[in-house]
């Protein structure tokens, strides 16, 4: 797998992207800046994430210029992996909240053509050229046909897989709903959710990821990089999104189990060090450390989770023009991070300064170019329809 093993995430599709705007909980209409805002800032996260695996002794990723300064690597090392731990069910989360009111507006014939046009389009041409185009650009030597050739046979979009697992559950979601429509108008009244819910979801979580990894270890890889490994933790936030969105959850945040479940996502994200600093062995299968592993992610992921997305509900639920600006290019950001942020650590591999040096340098660059060229595309009427 060459892609990096932090979460690649953020686009919960093109509804995410809109997160300012969407409503999704039938009990609070209007504007939803936090969604926006979190967006955008876990879609710098990623970025960072990645800068961490090009200048750390961590992940794969197409360009690599390890440091060897042990700290700095811990410190990456680090980074990365909290971030494998509830990053992706996070955007999942938010994909979810996001997906019940455009499938009830559009129908479903009207919902699977605008994810396929949002989402499919990005997804094939990363499979087919953007992502090779990327690895040749880091590394030149094996030639275009030889690195077209490898794309071919690995079938990597890179870090658009989680655009593809994304379309398969929408496209399941979509499904389900065929089979036990949605009522005629929104109607809370499902009953609150209890932390019992998420007790049993984060614990369904840990079961299905001891499962899945029995076969699939951490960053293992998969005919279009499908990360299987992650699929339990994507799938229960997903549909905690989708949960929350149908029966009026999550928006706000009820403030003791935000505060509950930040505590519990850093007591396992604390327990998990100790698994992951001991050795391989949590990767999969049952050996302790992988069991241990699997009970940390599934409370991180739920509990980081809400209590991240309280904190953005609570603080940052308002944008200005800036905020915005940068809500509306987020997915775009996500999209062009892999070329901008590669080309960017490229031109800079001849100045003669220490990679941890580089990375104060290149981070912001990277940053700032993956949403400024967002946001000049999306100026661009028909590029604006997909990203």
């Amino acid at each position: 797998m060459r892609e990096g093993t932090f979460p690649n995430p953020p686009h919960a599709d093109r509804a995410t992207t809109e997160a300012a705007t969407e409503v999704a909980a039938p009990h609070r209409r209007g504007r939803r800046a936090y969604l926006a805002n979190l967006k955008v800032t876990l879609v710098i996260l990623v970025i960072l994430g990645h800068l961490c695996i090009t200048y750390g002794d961590v992940g794969s990723w197409a360009y690599h210029e390890a440091s060897d300064n042990e700290v700095f690597n811990t410190v990456t090392g680090t980074f990365v992996a909290l971030g494998s731990l509830f990053a992706m069910g996070l955007f999942f989360l938010i994909a979810g909240m996001l997906t019940p009111a455009p499938l009830r507006r559009k129908g479903p014939g009207g919902f699977l053509r605008d994810r396929a046009l949002r989402l499919g389009i990005p997804f094939l041409a990363y499979l087919i050229l953007v992502y090779p185009l990327v690895e040749l650009l880091a590394d030149p030597s094996g030639g275009l046909s030889a690195t077209f050739r490898e794309q071919w046979d690995e079938l990597d979009p890179g870090p658009l897989w989680f655009v593809g697992v994304l379309m398969l559950f929408s496209a399941a979601y979509v499904g389900w709903r065929a089979l036990r429509p949605l009522p005629a108008e929104e109607e809370p009244g499902h009953g609150p959710l209890l932390p019992g819910h998420l007790v049993g979801l984060a614990a369904a979580i840990a079961a299905g990821t001891v499962l899945v990894r029995l076969a699939f270890p951490m960053n293992s890889g998969q005919p279009l990089g499908l990360h299987l490994w992650q699929w339990p933790q994507c799938l229960g936030l997903f549909a905690l999104g989708v949960a929350a969105a149908e029966r009026g959850w999550l928006d706000p945040v009820p403030t003791r189990m935000r505060r509950a479940g930040g505590w519990a996502a850093l007591a396992a994200a604390l327990m998990m060090m100790a698994a992951v600093v001991t050795a391989e062995s949590f990767l999969g299968g049952l050996a302790w450390q992988a069991l241990l592993t699997a009970a940390c992610e599934g409370t991180v992921a739920v509990g980081f989770s809400l209590w991240l997305l309280g904190l953005f509900q609570s603080h940052f639920d308002h944008a200005g023009p800036l905020a915005t600006a940068m809500g509306r290019a987020a997915f775009g950001a996500y999209v062009l991070q892999a070329p901008v942020l590669v080309a960017i650590a490229v031109t800079a591999s001849d100045i003669d300064l220490a990679p941890e040096i580089k990375f104060l340098f290149v981070a912001p660059a990277a940053i700032a170019g993956s949403f400024t060229l967002s946001w000049l595309l999306t100026r661009l009427p028909g590029v604006r329809r997909v990203l």
